[in-house]
């Protein structure tokens, strides 16, 4: 079996904590001691967790992500959005990860554009897409956007793992592929504790990306 632990040691990338919402406060302490003793880079977590967390984590170097997620992008969500991303990173939270539909890249770009760099001054912005959203010849068209809107870097979620018929090493091989080399983001992944997925994204991205192994950082559970 395939030790998860020992093929994120052999690549130049992070770990870091997926956090779950409807966590109390002991849950957290719990999972935080984890992070901590794991040396992981960075926790995930919902916002209502960040001014819990927060004491345990300041001035440990651990960035705290906050998630956000949107079914839809308009002015009115994406005022709402604003509003509760300026929230934690009062409470203190380093960074949003904002999960958009891959159809919306468009349109989001063009609603936060004109106030990113205030909203996100000293703050990371992390746009999280489902990879199974993404067709194999659209990857350049979503870097576009993230150049655009300079976001920190993309987070690729597999939401939902249904085996051979996810194509999962197709479409990672699609996106490194595509990587484009004018970017200078942080890759994320969010796949679960799977050692099998962990272990294709970390021989793949030695392949084919070599240099983008040490900005690379899965989130598990």
């Amino acid at each position: 079996m395939i030790n998860d632990s020992n093929i994120l040691g052999c690549l130049e990338c992070g770990t870091a904590m997926w956090c779950p919402a409807g966590l109390d406060s002991a849950d957290l302490a719990h999972v935080v001691e984890q992070v901590i003793a794991d040396n992981m880079r960075a926790i995930s977590v919902v916002s209502d967790s960040v001014p819990i967390i927060w004491p345990w984590l300041e001035n440990k170097n651990i960035k705290i992500f906050t998630r956000f997620y949107m079914d839809a992008v308009s002015a009115d969500s994406v005022s709402d959005l604003t509003e509760n991303v300026n929230s934690v990173f009062k409470q203190g939270a380093d960074g949003a990860q904002i999960f958009i539909r891959f159809k919306d890249i468009d349109a989001f770009v063009s609603q936060l554009y004109m106030i990113r760099d205030d909203l996100f001054f000293n703050k990371d912005l992390i746009i999280g897409i489902d990879i199974c959203d993404v067709g194999p010849f659209d990857w350049g068209h979503l870097f576009s956007g993230l150049k655009k809107i300079r976001a920190n870097g993309v987070m690729l979620a597999l939401s939902r793992d249904t085996g051979d018929r996810s194509d999962f090493v197709g479409r990672i091989y699609a996106v490194l592929n595509a990587w484009d080399g004018e970017y200078d983001g942080k890759l994320q992944f969010a796949v679960g504790l799977n050692p099998m997925r962990i272990d294709q994204v970390v021989r793949l991205t030695r392949l084919i990306q070599p240099n983008l192994c040490k900005n690379t950082m899965f989130f598990v559970s």
